[in-house]
């Protein structure tokens, strides 16, 4: 394995890929900063590597990173390389990346790659550490193509851990059982109300799903938004793959921001007059 403690290869401009020599890589000074400061929202970047204790992380970012992430985030720095850089000020102080800075600290790293936004003034940069955190929230995942790309990493012969991905193995397992693109997987559930097979969850509900477009889910650490989809056949596919969850982890996945669990919300949805 490489050692993430030498910074890998970046791919240049027109697609070439060097390693730049150490010295190179050393702080530059104020006059040679200014030469690859971007000159404005759409000028050029260029990484730079500085020394881990140059940098200086922002008081005011409200994103909180667990030491569980964090150790998921040097694995992956780890395994794959620092492949994505922080962004900083011209002062070093971190703007984007926090999380990729304190496992690069866990991992005893004395460089990190960096990106300076020299083109956003004081009010741009605040606003721009919230938004950099917010927008990627709003992405979903689509189900069946997760399901199918961790169900092929993991049948191939790899030299690193598929938990690398970020997913642990009981989530893996879960999103592979619950692909809507699968129908075999219903199968096995046995028609007779209230019979299970072994571990198997219980028989999926017919009808109406219980999750609904603009749910969010609370997994123990995760959270699983519902979007819009074309059919009901996703959303009880969510259903399957909650209850699947439940019964792996033997816990109660609940419904932000109220708490409810999805049992209770289940009952109360049945409830309702079926929508005409």
């Amino acid at each position: 394995m490489t050692d993430c403690r030498e910074p890998p290869p970046f791919a240049e401009e027109g697609g070439r890929a060097s390693r730049a020599p150490r010295a190179a890589r050393r702080r530059p000074s104020a006059g040679a900063a200014a030469t690859t400061k971007p000159e404005g929202a759409g000028g050029r970047i260029a990484v730079r590597w500085l020394p881990v204790e140059a940098l200086t992380p922002d008081k005011r970012n409200a994103r909180i990173h667990s030491a569980r992430q964090v150790a998921r985030i040097a694995d992956s720095i780890a395994a794959f390389g620092f492949n994505v850089p922080i962004l900083v000020d011209e002062k070093g102080g971190v703007l984007a990346g926090h999380g990729r800075l304190l496992a690069a600290k866990r991992l005893g790293l004395r460089e990190a790659p960096t990106i300076t936004l020299g083109h956003l003034n004081e009010a741009r940069r605040r606003a721009f550490v919230i938004a950099d955190n917010r927008l990627s929230e709003l992405a979903s995942w689509d189900q069946a193509l997760l399901g199918a790309e961790l169900k092929e990493l993991k049948s191939l012969d790899l030299d690193f851990g598929v938990e690398l991905t970020g997913f642990e193995m009981s989530e893996i397992d879960l999103r592979i059982e619950a692909r809507p693109s699968a129908p075999r997987d219903a199968a096995p559930h046995p028609a007779a109300p209230g019979s299970q097979s072994g571990d198997r969850p219980p028989p999926s509900h017919k009808g109406r799903a219980v999750a609904r477009a603009g749910d969010t889910w609370g997994l123990g650490p995760h959270r699983l938004r519902c979007g819009d989809a074309a059919g009901a056949g996703a959303f009880l596919a969510l259903d399957a793959a909650i209850r699947q969850w439940q019964s792996l982890t033997k816990e109660s996945a609940r419904l932000h921001p109220t708490g409810e669990t999805f049992d209770s919300v289940e009952r109360s949805r049945r409830s309702e007059s079926p929508v005409q």
